[in-house]
């Protein structure tokens, strides 16, 4: 099964209820039954210590939207090879006046009727994939937004021998509304010369949220001294703009 597209962020009016459409494709051999469920979206640390987007049971996260979702029509069985778009409703509640809310749609396939595995005068086991898709949903009141933060940390490991030049930044989420905090950065040489740039791994936090990011930069600097420029944007539409300006030495 497939589902298209991933990702939807839909501004409405205070009270307003807000739709998407999903465009889900039975790449089986049988029909599916479609239907969803919806799961809080929030960011957690990692094993290694770095954030990464997960789901959560609904009610977890305070800037939610995942019981405020419904399948328009209920679910679809979709037969094998077609597609069909299902849409779904967020209906915000009365107190949902400011901000911004996320959730994740998954959207669920079972085989309707999956294929009899027969061997004769053998026993045989059978085993059905019911695959689990998911769709980000973040819905923001318009004309209320305020995406800022705050950068906790910003450190820099010098490239020395095989190990590459890596930028960690940490940053809290103290806004009303879903901040994606992308990044890029630029090496001067002593002359203001442009030595090396790149860009920094994506951050996504919902209100009071912190989050970690590392970004690796693996390309070689001659030995000398350089001056790093960090600009980080508070987005997706860019309220706000953090830059940092750090010495480097590569011996």
């Amino acid at each position: 099964m497939t589902v298209s597209p991933s990702r939807f962020r839909l501004q409405k009016p205070a009270g307003e209820a807000a739709s998407g459409k999903v465009t889900v494709t039975n790449t089986s051999t049988t029909p599916m039954e479609v239907s969803t469920e919806a799961t809080d979206m929030v960011t957690r640390p990692g094993e290694d210590g770095l954030s990464i987007r997960d789901e959560a049971p609904p009610g977890t996260n305070p800037f939610s939207c995942a019981r405020w979702i419904q399948l328009a029509g209920g679910s679809r069985v979709i037969p094998p090879g077609k597609s069909a778009e299902m849409e779904f409703v967020v209906s915000p509640p009365p107190e949902a006046r400011s901000g911004g809310y996320g959730a994740y749609l998954f959207f669920v396939g079972r085989p309707v009727k999956p294929e009899e595995a027969v061997k004769k005068d053998k026993a045989t086991v059978q085993m059905v994939t019911v695959p689990r898709l998911g769709v980000s949903v973040v819905y923001e009141v318009a004309g209320t937004l305020h995406r800022g933060g705050e950068l906790l940390r910003l450190d820099l490991t010098p490239p020395s021998g095989a190990r590459p030049m890596t930028i960690r930044h940490e940053f809290k989420n103290t806004g009303n509304a879903e901040v994606v905090l992308a990044g890029s950065f630029h090496l001067l040489d002593e002359k203001n010369l442009l030595a090396g740039k790149g860009t920094l791994r994506m951050l996504k936090t919902f209100p009071g949220e912190t989050g970690i990011a590392e970004t690796t930069w693996a390309e070689a600097l001659p030995p000398g001294r350089y001056k790093l420029m960090v600009t980080l944007e508070l987005g997706p539409d860019a309220e706000q703009v953090i830059v940092r300006e750090f010495p480097l030495d590569v011996s």
